[in-house]
Parts: C-alpha cells; sequence; structure tokens
C-alpha cells in the first residue's frame, strides 16, 4: 500500500487490490499496529506503575482493615460469657446414623433435579457426598439393612450421570465450558485424573468415528466424520494446559460441602444437619492424581489419535471408492474432502498424516479408474473378433421391408440402411462401432474432467500459514492443483494407449491366423473391415503416438488375397460358361468394345460388389484387383476369353491400368487405336463405378 493511502474498510482493500496484495496489506498494518502498542506502552508506562502502587496500597489497608475487624470480632467472642448449659458431648450415634440417611435421601433426590437440569458438576459432587455417606452407613449394623434401594438408586443415578457426561463428550458443538464441566465431572464420578478423563474423551470420540463409518459408506458419512474428526482435534488442543489444569485446581479448592453451591441447595437443608454429619464427610475435598505430560507427549498422543482415526476413514474411504466407476464421482468427492481440511490444515494435529492419506486412497482410485477406462476398450475387441462380423450385408435400399415401411419410420430406417451400406456394416460391426463411439465420448469426458481439477483455487480455501508453513503450503497448492492432475492424465493416457495396442495386437493376431489357415475369404473382408473401423475410431486418441505399424503390415496381405480371390473368381465364372457368345468381328465397330470386354468388365464389378460391397474399395486395394486381374486376362492362352479385338484388348488395358506400352504393339495404328480406347472409357468407366 501506498503512502498517504486510507482503507475505510475491509471490502476496500479486496475490491482495489488483488489477493497477494491485500495480504501484503494486511501484514503491513499488523506491523503498524505492533509498533504503536508499543509506543503506547513506552508512553503510559509511567503512569501504570504509579497506579500499580496505588492499588497494591488500597490493597495493603483493605487487609490491614480486615485484619483488624477479625480481631475485634474474636475479642468479642471470646468476651461473651459462657454457656451454661453446653453440651460437650458427641451427639448419640442413632441421630448421627439419621441425619447421615436423611442426608443420602436428600441427595438423591437432588442428584436427579440436577440430572434434569443438565447440571452435571453440581450432580457429580453430590455423587461424591452420596458415596462417602453410603460408605459410613454401611459400617453400621442398624443400617446396613435399609440401603438397598438408595445403593440400588445411586447406581442408577451414577449411570444416568454418565451417560450424560458421554454425550457431552461426544458432541461436537460442545463448548470449552462445557467439556471441562463434563471432564471435571467425570473425574469425580470414576476417581479418575486428568489424564485418564483425557483419553476417555478420545476413546470415545474415536469410537464415535468408527460407528459412524461402520453405519454408512456414503460420502456424506465420510466428510461426516472427517468434519467431526477435525472439531475433536481443535476441542483437543483447546483443552490442553491452563484450561484443564484450572479446573481440577478449583476442586480441590474446598471440601465440597462447604462450597456455596452446594450448601444454598433447597433440597438439601445442609444447613439443620450440618453437625450431626461426621467431619471426615464434612472437610472432605477431593483429590485427583497430578500429572504434567510436556506439549511433545499431549502433541504425540493426538497425533496417535488422529492416526487411528484417519486409518477409520481412511478404509472406509477405500470400500466406497471401491464401489465407484466413474472418475467424475472420485473428483467430487476429493474436492468435498479436500474443501474441508484445508480451511483447517496447519492447525490440526496430524493434518499432513490425514492429507497424505486421503491423497493415497483417492490416488489410486482415479488409476484404477483410468485403467479400466482403457480396458473398456477390450469390449469393442471382443465384439470385432466375433464371427457375426462376417455376417450377411445390410439390406438392400429397394428391399420389400424397407420399401413397405411406413412413413413414420420408414424414413429413420432408409437412412439407417444408406448408412451401413456405406459402412459396409452389419449387426455386428454396427454394434462395435457404436461400442468404440461410446468409449471414446467417455475418454474424452474422462480427459475433461481431469482437466477441470486445476481450475480450483485451493489457495483461497487453504488455511493461511505461518511463516515456518509457507514452503509447505506453497507445495501443497501445487501437488493439488498441478501434481495431481498432471498424474492423473498421464495416467489416463498410458491407459489408453496400452488399451489401443493391445486392441490392433489382437485385430492384426486374428487376421494373420485368418491368412495362415486360408480361410473362407468372408473372413478377410470383415477383417479388412474391422481393422478401418479400428483405425478410423482409435486415430483420433493419440495421434502422435499410435502409428497402426501391426496394421500396415497386415493390411496389404489382406488386400493381395481379397484382390487374388477377385481374380480367381472372375476366372471361374468366365470359365464356367457366363459369357457373351463369339461374336463375327466384321460386324463390331472400330471404335467400340465388344460384348465379351464389356462384360469382363461387368462380371468384374459384381464380384467385388458381391464380396466387398460399396465400402472397401480404397484406391490401394482397387489397383491390387487391377493388377491381379491384368496378370490372368491378357496372358495369351486366356486372352480369346475375355477379349474378341485388338479394340477389347486396349480398352480393357485402359480400364485396368495397364501400362501403354504394352497396347497392341504388333498394330499399326497403335496410337489411334489407344486415344479412341481412351476416349471410350472416359465416356463408359462410370458404368464401372469401383473400377473408375
Amino acid at each position: 500500500m501506498e503512502p498517504g493511502t486510507t482503507l475505510v474498510n475491509w471490502q476496500q482493500a479486496f475490491e482495489g487490490y488483488r489477493i497477494p496484495q491485500t495480504r501484503a496489506i494486511e501484514k503491513q498494518l499488523r506491523s503498524s499496529a505492533a509498533q504503536n502498542k508499543e509506543k503506547l506502552r513506552t508512553l503510559v508506562g509511567g503512569s501504570y506503575r504509579e497506579l500499580l502502587a496505588t492499588a497494591q496500597a488500597i490493597v495493603v489497608l483493605d487487609e490491614q482493615t480486615r485484619s483488624a475487624e477479625d480481631h475485634l470480632s474474636s475479642i468479642g467472642h471470646n468476651c461473651r460469657p459462657p454457656q451454661l448449659d453446653a453440651n460437650l458431648r458427641p451427639p448419640p450415634a442413632d441421630r448421627v446414623a439419621l441425619a447421615q440417611y436423611r442426608l443420602l435421601q436428600r441427595c438423591c433426590t437432588t442428584i436427579a433435579l440436577c440430572l434434569r437440569d443438565d447440571k452435571l458438576l453440581l450432580s457429580a459432587r453430590l455423587m461424591v457426598v452420596s458415596r462417602l455417606l453410603l460408605k459410613s452407613l454401611n459400617d453400621q449394623e442398624a443400617t446396613a439393612k435399609c440401603l438397598d434401594f438408595l445403593r440400588g438408586r445411586l447406581t442408577s443415578l451414577r449411570r444416568q450421570l454418565l451417560l450424560r457426561v458421554d454425550s457431552k463428550l461426544n458432541n461436537p458443538t460442545s463448548k470449552l465450558p462445557a467439556l471441562l464441566e463434563s471432564i471435571c465431572s467425570y473425574c469425580l464420578v470414576t476417581s479418575s485424573s486428568a489424564d485418564d478423563a483425557l483419553a476417555h474423551l478420545r476413546h470415545l470420540r474415536l469410537e464415535k468415528i468408527r460407528r459412524r463409518l461402520t453405519a454408512s459408506r456414503q460420502p456424506s458419512a465420510i466428510c461426516e466424520a472427517l468434519r467431526y474428526q477435525l472439531s475433536s482435534l481443535q476441542s483437543f488442543r483447546s483443552l490442553i494446559g491452563l484450561p484443564i489444569i484450572e479446573a481440577m485446581n478449583e476442586l480441590q479448592r474446598r471440601p465440597i460441602l462447604a462450597d456455596p453451591s452446594i450448601r444454598n441447595l433447597e433440597t438439601l437443608d445442609f444447613d439443620r444437619i450440618a453437625l450431626l454429619i461426621p467431619d471426615d464427610i464434612r472437610s472432605f475435598a477431593p483429590y485427583f492424581r497430578r500429572s504434567a505430560p510436556t506439549s511433545e507427549e499431549l502433541q504425540s498422543k493426538f497425533e496417535s489419535w488422529s492416526q487411528d482415526a484417519c486409518r477409520a476413514l481412511s478404509e472406509a474411504l477405500r470400500q466406497y471408492l471401491s464401489e465407484m466407476s466413474h472418475v467424475s464421482e472420485v473428483l467430487e468427492l476429493r474436492k468435498r474432502l479436500y474443501t474441508l481440511l484445508l480451511p483447517s490444515y496447519f492447525s490440526t494435529p496430524a493434518g499432513s498424516y490425514l492429507k497424505e492419506q486421503m491423497a493415497q486412497a483417492i490416488n489410486e482410485k482415479v488409476s484404477v479408474v483410468c485403467r479400466m477406462q482403457g480396458a473398456q476398450l477390450d469390449k469393442s475387441t471382443d465384439l470385432l473378433l466375433q464371427k457375426e462380423t462376417r455376417g450377411e450385408p445390410a439390406l438392400l435400399l429397394w428391399d420389400e421391408e424397407i420399401a413397405l415401411a411406413g412413413l413414420d419410420a420408414g424414413g429413420n430406417t432408409l437412412i439407417r440402411q444408406v448408412r451401413k451400406r456405406h459402412a459396409g456394416h452389419n449387426g455386428a460391426l454396427s454394434k462395435a462401432s457404436r461400442t468404440l463411439t461410446r468409449w471414446l465420448s467417455t475418454a474424452n469426458a474422462t480427459l475433461n474432467q481431469l482437466d477441470a481439477v486445476s481450475d480450483t483455487r485451493w489457495r483461497d480455501i487453504l488455511e493461511e500459514p505461518d511463516e515456518d508453513d509457507e514452503v509447505e503450503a506453497a507445495d501443497l497448492i501445487t501437488e493439488l492443483g498441478e501434481t495431481d492432475p498432471k498424474l492423473y492424465k498421464e495416467t489416463l493416457a498410458v491407459s489408453l494407449r496400452e488399451a489401443v495396442l493391445r486392441h490392433e495386437s489382437r485385430i492384426a493376431e486374428a487376421a494373420a491366423r485368418i491368412l495362415n489357415e486360408k480361410s473362407d475369404i468372408s473372413y478377410i473382408v470383415a477383417s479388412l473391415r474391422s481393422i478401418r473401423l479400428s483405425i478410423s475410431s482409435l486415430k483420433h486418441v493419440s495421434p502422435e503416438h499410435f502409428k497402426f505399424d501391426r496394421f500396415r503390415d497386415i493390411v496389404p496381405r489382406l488386400q493381395q488375397t481379397l484382390a487374388n480371390e477377385v481374380a480367381e473368381q472372375l476366372s471361374w465364372r468366365l470359365r464356367s460358361g457366363d459369357r457373351a457368345g463369339k461374336w463375327d468381328t466384321t460386324f463390331l465397330p472400330d471404335n467400340m468394345p465388344s460384348p465379351r470386354a464389356f462384360s469382363t468388365l461387368r462380371h468384374l464389378c459384381r464380384i467385388m460388389l458381391d464380396l466387398g460391397g460399396t465400402d472397401l474399395w480404397s484406391p490401394p486395394l482397387v489397383a491390387l484387383v487391377k493388377e491381379a486381374v491384368r496378370l490372368r486376362i491378357f496372358t495369351s492362352e486366356v486372352k480369346p476369353g475375355y477379349m474378341h479385338t485388338d479394340f477389347d484388348e486396349v480398352y480393357l488395358g485402359i480400364a485396368l491400368d495397364r501400362d501403354h506400352a504394352e497396347f497392341a504393339q504388333d498394330v499399326s495404328n497403335r496410337k489411334e487405336l489407344v486415344r479412341s480406347a481412351a476416349e471410350y472409357w472416359t465416356r463408359t468407366k462410370l458404368l464401372f463405378g469401383v473400377l473408375a
């Protein structure tokens, strides 16, 4: 903040400056306030010392006055006339026993009333007096038989009191005075020390955490258990040291029956029978075993308790996380847990241990979910490897079922069939395609959710650290906002890469087995379609890592096998007699192919469509088919079965991408013939779409 700048209210600091500047302003203001306080202390030091001297003189005069008044009172007491009927004998035993019995009855009644009014400490003090009276009366034969009812009632009241005490100690909303009162009551009733009472408090709260986590494994129960654990640790910190020492000293300062809060109870009516109560009961003051553990010992106990509670919380968290299958749920729970922990991170004993346990459980689950995300690709692989993928292709567009479909659903059915025929899908391939699409969308959604983890401003949630904790705070923010998201995304990327490589390996191995076993050509076609579907779908997962080398090695072999099959079926079909008859070449035009050449191309296209539909014939595969057909039909032995004239040979050569140097070399008008055949192919090639 610049010199001379004045802030009217705190809103102005947040509106006019950024968060780091606001923190610097806060430190500057605190430093200025400390300097001004020191100056003020120096200025008023002299006057304050004079004021203390005056106050000390007043205290001395007051003590002298009290001493003089006590002395005058004792003189007056000693100067009174002697009592002639003074009874120096002790009261009769039966009157003493009756007075104790009456006091014991009144204590039972008063304890019940105090419990009704939630006065636990007063009830505990009366419980101690009742215990002394019960012991005194039990030693006397005359009253021993009459105490069974009162003993049973006191046992019931003691049980109720301890239940109330445990309830107060278990309550996370109990403030420091209520906790101190409950601890003192527990010490009085059970004759325990302060350390024993604190150990009981820790045990109660740990058991409550375990019961809550056992009863429910839902996120709300886990968050509530974490909130309860953090509030318990804060309560433990507030109890140690001076508060509990002063509370225990207050209990031992005076006898219980000399306390004004006891003597003023109307239901007790103690003053009327005070002289009949034995001195050991009237003068009884509770005594507790003194123990002064060091701060290191207390810190160690709290951290040990926190670790026990954290283990229970971590176990419940792991069990709940094991039932999750979506990364969004895990990340949402992660945010909720850290939002609860970070506001009291540095002031919580064993806060770092608690954070490490939660982080370990959550990070392991995120890694498992990411690996499961990759493993889900295996379902698509299994679908592609099923025998059903080589089933019948989609229905013809002029099929009766499609043509006669109703107007309400016919359009959608036609569109689906067009898409299926275009992609060469049957039912199994369509299902595999949908599965791959869902897998990709889920993987992208998971990646987007992992990217969103870095958007949380953990610095605004984290507790303001001290100077010694600045480095730890910076490391923690970096871990939550950068390291963890990076680890999550790397795990997901590795899982996806392994899944895609595994998918590629299984498909390629299946295709290699088909080639080695010389299976039916339909398996070759199904393998090519599966590979094409895999590449088109998975190439977007990680383009810089996936080159599909195994697919690139196996696809040419599959295509070559399919091309050879096309050429073989063409030869078989023409040999079987399904060809045009012999024509007299004198009746054929010079610039047109014969019916036999035209029939050859027509049969070739039909075979290609029968084997691979309209989707499979990529330019490399068509080139292989043309090469395989060229090797069969242009040999001198079989050439007459496919063509009649030189024009047929040139025309088929152009259609099958034959080298021009091989066209009708013995023909005189070779150039003119090639030109005419090329022009005719240009006009008619659309009749043979897969070859064009």
